[in-house]
């Protein structure tokens, strides 16, 4: 399975933190690995380096940022790199306002991690390929246990043309998922 980085990120000998530095990849590299491993809250991808020895680089830390794009072959910590969206990907910046929103109020903070999070609730039925969404009122907490997030207060209206976030008072919030992207959906809270 080929890999992504997103960033730049350690190799490591073993799946931890505390283990030796042997390299390190640069945003944009990609490499072949052969097994996930889950440890120390991080979800580590794995392959047999030059020298024969077993590698080890963190895909996804303990906190849900994504490092490394695992593309679409499977699971956890798997995401679409930038250079590589689908249209669907473009869907949910040009017109997924409302899947953004279920994002925010489920705990996420990045574009990264709600085009992850677009991958899983496409394959689960819970918005469609034009990113809409199917229950915008249960799909905050559902994103909020899957990611293991504390699910936002606020509650999803409609606008002309938009959806946005209100608080409790009825004042809009207004959301910034941060990463190299066209978006911008202001914050303000």
């Amino acid at each position: 399975m080929r890999a992504t980085f997103l960033t730049a990120v350690k190799v490591r000998a073993g799946p931890s933190t505390s283990t030796e530095v042997v390299a390190t990849y640069s945003a944009g590299e990609t490499v072949n690995y052969d097994m996930k491993v889950e440890n120390e809250g991080r979800l580590w991808i794995s392959y047999i380096g030059r020298s024969g020895n077993r590698r080890y680089c963190s895909a996804r830390d303990t906190n849900g940022e994504i490092y490394i794009d695992l593309g679409n072959n499977g699971g956890n910590g798997g995401s679409v790199s930038l250079n590589q969206r689908s249209s669907r990907h473009s869907a949910v910046r040009a017109e997924g306002c409302c899947f953004l929103c279920t994002c925010y109020l489920g705990g996420l903070n990045n574009m990264n991690e709600a085009d992850d999070c677009f991958a899983w609730a496409l394959s689960q039925g819970k918005v469609r390929d034009d990113s809409w969404v199917k229950n915008k009122d249960v799909l905050p907490g559902e994103i909020a246990n899957r990611y293991g997030r504390n699910r936002r207060s606020g509650r999803i209206v409609p606008g002309n043309n938009h959806f946005y976030v209100v608080n409790a008072g009825g004042v809009e919030i207004f959301i910034q998922f941060l990463l190299d992207t066209v978006i911008k959906i202001k914050i303000f809270i």
